[in-house]
């Protein structure tokens, strides 16, 4: 026989009124709960996109009519260098002409 004596662990479980249930830890669990707070918070992340969305598209076409006013300009402007272009050929032209037969004149060809 042996003369030590056997410690014992205090128990540290509370008797029980109700049966034992498995899912009780998870008793504050509501999935319904869950599911419309992750509906609500997809719809709001939608409905931000949709309007980061609309700004930018307000935004690209504040642009394109910016570009597009600019390019108009620029056509224009380009025309009427053409135009110009075109005139000052002319007059160049006819001053070479004219240049031209006085010079012949002066030395003596046609008279």
């Amino acid at each position: 026989m042996s003369t030590e004596k056997t410690k014992t662990e205090p128990k540290t479980e509370l008797p029980r009124s109700e049966p034992y249930n498995p899912f009780a830890a998870f008793g504050a669990f509501d999935p319904m709960a869950y599911w419309n707070t992750s509906q609500q918070t997809f719809q709001k992340m939608l409905v931000d996109a949709y309007g980061r969305a609309q700004a930018f598209a307000d935004q690209y076409a504040q642009l394109e009519a910016q570009f597009v006013s600019r390019a108009q300009s620029a056509v224009a402007n380009w025309a009427q260098l053409t135009n110009e272009a075109l005139a000052y050929s002319a007059q160049l032209s006819a001053e070479a002409r004219k240049l031209g037969f006085e010079t012949a004149r002066r030395m003596g060809i046609g008279t």
